[in-house]
């Protein structure tokens, strides 16, 4: 069995994070803002990670001793996180090249294409005038070989 994605410890991270943002499992924005609270709300599997994590703090709140590393919290700055591997849909697929082409993805490609290939024939071409540059110094004696300055 593959090992478990892990995400973020929210109580944690919540009270020094600016803004806030939860991903459904199918990737769709669920709740965004600078409340953790609605974040939490909005899911129960993330409201019954972040409690364990949050009793935790709570302790170590009241015993105003903050070690480096404790074992107690040693590998809680992640938890679980939901996924679906395995497959990309043609939603996210179209929102990409729509994303990269626009509303004429044909020309975009074809323009990166020729873009790649004139790249390419610059570099061939660099080191084939290297090349003959440095080769008429085997044909001709030095002074004899103009220098543009």
């Amino acid at each position: 069995m593959a090992p478990v994605p892990k995400t973020h410890n929210v109580a944690l991270a919540g009270p020094v994070a600016d803004f806030v943002v939860s991903i459904s499992i199918d990737g769709n924005v669920q709740t965004r803002g600078t409340e953790i609270a609605a974040a939490v709300a909005s899911g129960p599997t993330l409201a019954s990670e972040v409690k364990p994590d949050q009793e935790i703090l709570e302790l170590k709140k009241e015993e105003e001793v903050i070690p480096i590393v404790e074992s107690a919290l040693e590998g809680k700055l992640v938890v679980a996180e939901e996924i679906v591997e395995g497959h990309i849909t043609l939603k996210s697929m179209k929102l990409l090249f729509s994303g990269l082409g626009g509303n004429h993805p044909i020309f975009f490609f074809a323009a990166w294409t020729m873009g790649m290939v004139f790249a390419e024939m610059t570099f061939t071409a660099q080191t084939w005038f290297l090349g003959a540059w440095g080769s008429q110094y085997e044909k001709h004696a030095p002074s004899e070989i103009s220098l543009p300055l």
